[in-house]
C-alpha cells in the first residue's frame, strides 16, 4: 500500500505522484492534508509521520546487569546474550507516533487531546502516542490501531484549520 503523498514546496497541494513536481516533498497520505494546512498557514514543517502499524523489535547492547532480572519477566523482552558485564538484548517496540516537527519554535494555546508539544534546540514538535496493547496489556487488532491513527491525523487537520495564519516571519 502506498503511505506517502507529494506537497508541492511553492504553494503547498497535496499530489498523489512526484514525477511532474520538482519542488514537492514525499509525506504521509493521512497527514499531508495538515501538514499543507500548516504551510500554507506560515507554520512551516520540516518532517512529520501519521505513524505506523508495523511490527518491529530493536536489538540493545550492553545493558547493566542490575536490569536483567526486570528485564527478564517482560513478555516484549528476549534476553539474547548474557555476558559478564552485561546483557544484549531484543525489545517488541509497542506503540508508534503521529508527529510534526516544526522548521522552528511555535507556541500553540490550545494542541488536541492526547497531543503534546515540546521544543528541540530550535524546533517545536507536536506529537501522539498510539499504543499497539490497551490497559490490560492485551495487544490491539491492527484494524483498530490504524482507524485511530486515521482518526487523530482527521483531529490534528481539523487543529491545523483552526489555527490563525501566522503574518510574516523573520527567522
Amino acid at each position: 500500500m502506498d503511505h506517502n503523498s507529494i506537497i508541492d514546496r511553492k504553494n503547498f497541494k497535496v499530489y498523489k505522484h512526484s514525477e511532474d513536481y520538482p519542488n514537492a516533498f514525499i509525506c504521509d497520505k493521512l497527514i499531508a492534508p495538515c501538514v499543507s494546512i500548516l504551510n500554507k498557514k506560515g507554520y512551516k514543517t520540516k518532517a512529520s509521520c501519521s505513524g505506523h502499524y508495523k511490527l518491529e523489535y530493536y536489538e540493545y547492547f550492553d545493558c547493566d546487569l542490575k536490569f536483567l532480572d526486570e528485564y527478564s519477566k517482560d513478555e516484549r523482552i528476549i534476553i539474547k546474550r548474557i555476558k559478564d558485564n552485561g546483557f544484549d538484548y531484543i525489545e517488541e517496540v509497542d506503540c508508534t507516533h503521529i508527529y510534526i516537527l516544526f522548521d522552528g519554535i511555535y507556541h500553540f494555546d490550545k494542541l488536541p487531546d492526547n497531543f503534546k508539544c515540546e521544543d528541540f534546540e530550535s524546533r517545536s514538535c507536536v506529537d501522539c502516542k498510539v499504543d499497539y496493547y490497551d490497559k490490560f496489556n492485551n495487544k490491539r487488532m491492527r484494524s483498530k490501531v490504524e482507524k485511530e491513527l486515521e482518526e487523530k491525523c482527521e483531529v490534528l487537520r481539523n487543529w491545523a484549520s483552526n489555527l490563525p495564519v501566522l503574518k510574516e516571519r523573520n527567522d
